[in-house]
């Protein structure tokens, strides 16, 4: 998974989805960089932790185009970030 600092949402690949057994639940339009309201399959994630932060109860965009996922604000937003070299730190804000 890559941090987009840019995106609202967090976005898994098709393989992710068939792998973690994310059931789609619908159908909804996002911008990207490059296209605008583009569609996307939807599910529902019940957990995803990465380095100690955690996101429960996530939608999540299923993105055939992409090769890797995308950990989105609704992930993120609540935690400070600090990215370094080759290192991404999340810390819980308090």
């Amino acid at each position: 998974m890559m941090i987009d600092t840019g995106a609202s949402g967090t976005v898994i690949t098709p393989l992710m989805a068939e792998v973690l057994g994310v059931v789609r639940t619908g159908r909804g339009l996002a911008n990207t960089p490059s296209e605008q309201n583009v569609e996307f399959d939807l599910g529902e994630i019940i957990s995803i932790e990465v380095g100690g932060a955690m996101a429960s109860n996530l939608t999540v965009a299923i993105a055939p185009a992409l090769e890797v996922g995308l950990l989105g604000q609704d992930f993120f937003g609540q935690y400070d970030v600090t990215i370094r070299e080759d290192v991404i730190e999340f810390r819980t804000r308090g």
